[in-house]
C-alpha cells in the first residue's frame, strides 16, 4: 500500500487527550513541587504538591493559572517557604500567597496598578532564607511606552498586599535572581539592547541587608560571554555556565563551560566541548548537570574540585528540571523517545507522574537517526530523521516515502528527541519527519549558534536545501515534500516555500512571519532588538534587507499551497503579520487557508484548539498529496 493511503494509529482527538506537561519541579521542605499545563483545562497552569506520604495535591484554585508573562515567554511562576506558597497569576499577573495547609486561603501581595500608574509582571520568584524576603523579576507595563525591568522584593512576613520595592535597575532585562544559602548575598543576570540573553549576558552578585543591595559588582560575562545558569555552592562560592563568542569550535570557551566564583577568583570547573544546562549543586564535591554534544544529551555527574565527569546510568534522553532534597535524592522532569515525559526520583528508579497515556506499543514509534549533513559551503549541520513506521503496513520497497520537515522556532532553539504523540500521528500515517537543527540551533557551541547573526532567512533555508537533497541522495526519502515550523520557524516554512520553490509541495505556518518590517514595528521588548542581529542592523539602517527577506514580497514565485495557523492574543508575533499575508494570499488567488485562534497566544495552549489545527494540518496535506488542491486552485 502507498505511504499516501496509510492511517495513523490514532484520531487528532486522541493526540491531546488526558495530555499535561510538565514544568519548573522543585522539592521544599520534604514535598516536591511542580507545574502542569492542562490544555483540557483550557490551557490553565496548575501547581501540583507531592507530600512525603507520596499523596498528590492541585494547589491552584479552579479560576487561578500560575503562569508568567515576563518577556511574553514567562518564567518561574512559584515559590515555597514552610507552608507559604507564592505564584503569579496569569490573568492579572499579581503575585498572590496561599496557604499550602489550606488552600482556599489566598491572598494578593502586589497591587492591580502601582502608584505610578503601571501595571506588573512578575517571574523567578525566590524567598530569602530567613522568609522574611521575596525576591523576583519584575516587569512594568508603561502604556506607550517600552516597558521597564528590574530585580524587586517584597516583605512577605506581614502578608499584606504592597507595591514591589526595587533593588537593582537600569539594565534592559534581568534573569534568575537566587539568594545564598546564609541570605546574606544575592545573586542575578542581566543584559542590555540589542543582545538576546544567549549573546551577552552580565551575572552580577549584590550584598543583600535587610531588603535592600547595599552594594554589588558585576563578577563574570558581558563583551558578547553569555551566561547560562547560576547556583550558589556555600555561601561564598558561586557557580554558572558561560560561553564566549569568537572562539574556535575546538575551544572549551566555545560551549557552556561550568565555572566557580570563590573569594573573588573565577576558576573552571570543566572544559569540555559540549554545552552544559541545567544543574544541582549537591554538596560541597558534587554538581550534577545536563549536558549537550551534538545535540545529544545526558546527565553527567561532575567532581567540583578535580573536574572530572562522569555519565549517570538512567535511561533518559533530555531533562527539563532537576532538583534534589537533603537526603540525597535527586528528581527530574525526564524525557525519552518511546515514552511520554515523566516526573521521576532519578535515585530510587521510581516513576513519580507520567504527563499521558501512550495508546499503542512501541511497535508503532518512529525512533530517531541522528543525521549529520554536509552544507553547500563546506560546513556541516544536524537534524532528526523519523522515517514512517505503523505496525500495520507493511514498509514499501519500491517507494520512497514523502517527508514533512519540521523547524523548530527561537530560531536559537533546537529540535528535541523526546517522545511526541504528534509526531507518531504523522509518522504512522506514511511521512518521514525530517526535524532539522540548522546553524543557529543551541546545543553544538556559541560558533554554530552565531553563524546565524546577519544571516536569518538565508543560512538556516540553505541548510534545509542541503539537508534534503542529502536524504534524497542517500535514497531516505522521496520528492514529496511538506515543511512545517511555529514562530522563528513559521517564517523559515514562508522564506523555503518562497526561496526555494521546487522543494515542497505546501508548508504550514504556525504564528510566523511574512513581513519583517510588520514584525519589528510590532514586536515586543524582549525582542525588540533581536532583528538587528539576525539581519544585521536596525529597521532605519537595513531596510533593504529587512524587505527582502520578508516572503511576504516575494509571493511570485510561491507554488505550493499554504496553510496559516495564529492566535489572535499573541504579543510575541501579533496577527497582524498571518492577516498581511493572508490578505495577500487572496488577493493574488493563491490556495491558501487561514485559522486564527481566539484568546490564544504564541503557542496553542487550548485543546480544542490543538486538535483543531492538527487536524486541519492533516487534511490540507493529504489534500496536496492527492492532487485535490495546488498554489493555483
Amino acid at each position: 500500500m502507498s505511504y499516501k493511503d496509510w492511517k495513523p494509529v490514532m484520531a487528532p482527538e486522541d493526540v491531546y487527550k488526558k495530555f499535561v506537561f510538565f514544568n519548573y519541579l522543585e522539592f521544599f521542605d520534604d514535598r516536591l513541587f511542580w507545574v502542569e499545563g492542562r490544555p483540557e483545562e483550557g490551557g490553565r497552569f496548575v501547581i501540583v504538591m507531592r507530600d512525603k506520604d507520596g499523596l498528590t495535591t492541585d494547589l491552584t484554585p479552579k479560576d487561578f493559572s500560575a503562569r508568567s508573562r515576563v518577556y511574553e515567554y514567562g518564567g518561574f511562576s512559584y515559590t515555597v517557604y514552610g507552608n507559604d506558597l507564592y505564584f503569579v497569576n496569569f490573568k492579572d499577573q499579581r503575585i498572590y500567597w496561599q496557604n499550602i495547609n489550606n488552600p482556599t486561603e489566598l491572598k494578593a501581595m502586589t497591587p492591580e496598578k502601582n502608584m505610578d500608574g503601571t501595571r506588573g509582571k512578575s517571574m523567578d520568584l525566590v524567598v530569602s532564607p530567613d522568609g522574611k524576603w521575596l525576591s523576583f523579576v519584575y516587569e512594568k507595563e508603561i502604556d506607550g511606552k517600552e516597558n521597564s525591568n528590574c530585580i524587586a522584593v517584597l516583605n512577605v512576613q506581614e502578608k499584606k498586599t504592597s507595591e514591589p520595592a526595587i533593588i537593582a535597575k537600569g539594565a534592559d532585562f534581568y534573569k534568575k535572581p537566587i539568594f545564598s544559602k546564609n541570605g546574606s548575598q544575592i545573586a542575578w543576570m542581566q543584559w542590555n539592547h540589542p543582545y538576546m540573553p544567549w549573546n551577552s549576558t552580565e551575572l552580577f552578585l549584590g550584598q543583600f541587608n535587610n531588603g535592600r543591595i547595599d552594594s554589588s559588582k558585576k563578577i563574570a560575562g558581558g563583551d558578547r560571554s553569555s551566561i547560562r545558569t547560576i547556583a550558589f555552592g556555600d555561601a561564598e562560592t558561586l557557580f554558572f555556565t558561560m560561553a564566549e563568542a569568537n572562539q574556535s569550535e575546538n575551544s572549551p570557551k566555545n560551549f557552556y563551560n561550568i565555572y566557580r566564583y570563590h573569594k573573588s577568583k573565577i576558576d573552571s570547573v570543566t572544559q569540555g566541548l559540549a554545552e552544559y544546562g541545567i544543574m544541582q549543586v549537591l554538596n560541597q564535591d558534587i554538581i550534577v548537570a545536563s549536558q549537550t554534544q551534538e545535540g545529544i544529551t545526558t546527565l553527567k555527574e561532575i567532581h567540583i574540585d578535580t573536574g572530572s565527569v562522569s555519565e549517570m546510568d538512567t535511561p533518559y534522553d533530555d531533562y527539563g528540571s532537576l532538583t534534589y532534597n537533603p537526603g540525597g535524592d535527586l528528581f527530574a522532569i525526564a524525557y525519552s523517545a518511546t515514552s511520554a515525559p515523566k516526573i521521576v526520583n532519578l535515585s530510587s528508579k521510581k516513576e513519580i507522574k507520567v504527563a499521558f497515556d501512550v495508546p499503542f506499543g512501541e511497535e508503532n514509534i518512529s525512533l530517531p537517526e541522528r543525521i549529520k549533513f554536509p552544507t553547500s559551503d563546506g560546513e556541516f549541520a544536524y537534524g532528526y530523521l523519523y522515517l514512517p513506521k505503523n505496525k500495520n503496513y507493511a514498509i514499501s520497497s519500491n517507494e520512497l516515502p514523502p517527508v514533512r520537515v519540521i523547524l523548530h522556532g527561537g530560531p536559537t532553539g533546537s529540535t528535541s528527541t523526546s517522545f511526541s504523540m504528534s509526531r507518531t500521528f504523522w509518522t504512522s500515517q506514511g511521512y518521514a519527519i525530517f526535524d532539522v537543527d540548522y546553524r543557529g540551533s543551541t546545543g553544538y557551541g556559541r560558533k554554530y549558534r552565531d553563524a546565524l547573526l546577519n544571516q536569518w532567512g538565508i543560512l538556516e533555508v540553505k541548510d534545509v536545501k542541503d539537508g534534503l537533497k542529502y536524504l534524497r541522495d542517500k535514497k531516505r526519502i522521496g520528492d514529496k515534500g511538506f515543511v512545517s515550523g511555529g514562530s522563528a520557524g513559521g517564517y523559515s516554512v514562508q522564506r523555503l516555500l518562497t526561496y526555494y520553490p521546487e522543494l515542497f509541495q505546501g508548508g504550514a505556518s504556525h504564528f510566523g512571519i511574512g513581513n519583517l518590517v510588520t514584525l519589528q514595528k510590532l514586536t515586543h521588548k524582549f525582542e525588540s532588538r533581536y532583528l538587528v542581529q539576525l539581519i544585521g542592523g536596525t529597521l532605519e539602517t537595513n531596510r533593504k534587507e529587512y524587505e527582502e527577506r520578508s516572503p511576504i514580497h516575494h509571493l511570485d514565485k510561491l507554488a505550493a499551497p499554504m496553510i496559516i495557523f495564529q492566535g489572535s492574543e499573541d504579543k510575541v508575533v501579533p496577527p497582524e503579520n498571518s492577516r498581511e499575508m493572508a490578505e495577500i494570499l487572496r488577493k493574488r488567488g493563491i490556495y491558501h487557508e487561514y485559522y486564527e485562534y481566539e484568546g490564544e497566544g504564541h503557542g496553542f495552549l487550548k485543546e480544542e484548539n490543538m486538535v483543531d489545527a492538527l487536524t486541519k494540518e492533516a487534511r490540507f496535506f493529504k489534500r496536496i498529496l492527492s492532487g485535490e488542491v495546488s498554489a493555483s486552485n
